[in-house]
């Protein structure tokens, strides 16, 4: 058995912000376990959205948090993340979505959040190549944008390494040990490490882990598909990560050409990240409706990841009640990237201190026995 202080399981962006503040805050002696290939699940699968523009208090905190850190990611962790700060732009549509998103505004007001309503002319100004004779209103943000997910993981496992934490690629986890309610440790498919603190990253299969410790977590995994164009000579400036709220569509600029998704309605959740190719007409369709110089570009590519879903769209993080030692961060319905530096900075806190500076409470585990939910609207 090896002995360790802290075991982290899920060696994806997040796992590896908890390892980095953990041991900026003093407990080097930490150990992360990744099933497979550090980011090789979720991470590697991400469009690399970052928004202030949720619908939530919490969601915006998050957001408020980490934004910062990514936009001195270079300066502090030695890694250029490609942060292109673009801005997201909402396209509102419907009567639904224009009263949610008139109460966002209200909160992002309160908030501080530098997020306007754009009529047809702004929204014009912003992105002429963009059909918008339907939109009743937009939102941007300029501070919003996306940057490149594997560049995080591997500024954080590089400062994590440097300051003592071991990283374990292909180890997935078998069990997690425990006596009188209290965590010991855990087994992998070839070793065993003891430990009093286990904290559950694992993204996807979180709700697994759970159910090793004897905890139920209400998180499923749900395919999201991502498809790249080509090149197109005639775009040549960059403009916002764009939304259609009314059908989860969205797309930004991608090495010359366009990325795009959309959420596929007919998918249930499971672990299949195969490539349904079938659905690229439904993605096009809507691609070649806002943007109609897409039709000269061909897909080149395509590739499937995993949402981690819970009943309103927000994480569980922090300890977990009936098992002293097992704290959860999963469950962050395709916003972990976003926010792994204020979650990965508020569980360090937890673990050395016991407290956190951001308020998490309203991420308890425990709201979902309640029935104390706190649903986010701004989901993609």
């Amino acid at each position: 058995m090896e002995r360790t202080e802290v075991v982290i399981v899920g060696g994806g962006v997040l796992g590896a912000s908890i390892a980095y503040h953990l041991a900026v805050r003093g407990m080097r002696d930490v150990v992360v376990l990744e099933r497979d290939r550090l980011g090789s699940g979720s991470t590697s699968r991400n469009a690399g959205g970052v928004r202030l523009q949720f619908s939530t208090e919490i969601n915006v905190r998050l957001s408020q948090r980490s934004l910062p850190h990514w936009e001195r990611f270079e300066d502090e962790m030695g890694v250029d993340p490609n942060f292109h700060q673009v801005g997201y732009l909402f396209l509102i549509t419907t009567e639904r979505d224009k009263s949610a998103f008139e109460r966002s505004l209200a909160l992002w007001s309160k908030l501080g959040v530098p997020a306007r309503r754009l009529e047809l002319a702004q929204i014009r100004e912003i992105f002429p190549q963009l059909r918008a004779d339907d939109v009743a209103f937009a939102t941007y943000c300029p501070k919003d944008g996306y940057l490149d997910p594997t560049a995080l993981l591997n500024g954080y496992v590089a400062r994590a390494r440097e300051r003592g934490v071991r990283f374990r690629e292909g180890q997935p986890v078998t069990a997690v040990t425990s006596e009188r309610g209290t965590v010991t440790g855990v087994r992998t498919t070839n070793a065993e490490y003891g430990c009093a603190t286990v904290v559950n990253a694992a993204g996807p299969w979180a709700a697994e882990i759970g159910r090793l410790a004897g905890v139920d977590l209400p998180i499923t995994p749900l395919r999201r598909q991502i498809f790249v164009t080509d090149p197109l000579p005639d775009l040549t400036r960059d403009f916002p990560l764009t939304v259609e709220m009314a059908t989860s569509f969205y797309f930004h600029r991608e090495s010359g050409g366009v990325l795009m998704g959309m959420a596929d309605p007919a998918d249930k959740p499971g672990f299949d990240d195969s490539v349904n190719w079938a659905f690229i007409p439904s993605i096009v369709e809507r691609a070649l409706d806002r943007m109609p110089l897409l039709e000269k570009a061909n897909v080149k590519t395509g590739w499937a990841g995993f949402y981690e879903d819970t009943p309103d769209k927000h994480p569980i993080l922090g300890h977990i009640d009936g098992v002293t030692g097992f704290v959860c961060a999963a469950g962050f319905s395709g916003h972990g990237l976003m926010h792994a530096s204020a979650a990965g900075e508020a569980i360090a806190e937890l673990i050395t201190s016991g407290k956190t500076t951001l308020d998490i409470s309203a991420l308890s585990h425990s709201r979902f026995a309640r029935g104390d939910l706190i649903r986010e609207y701004n989901v993609i």
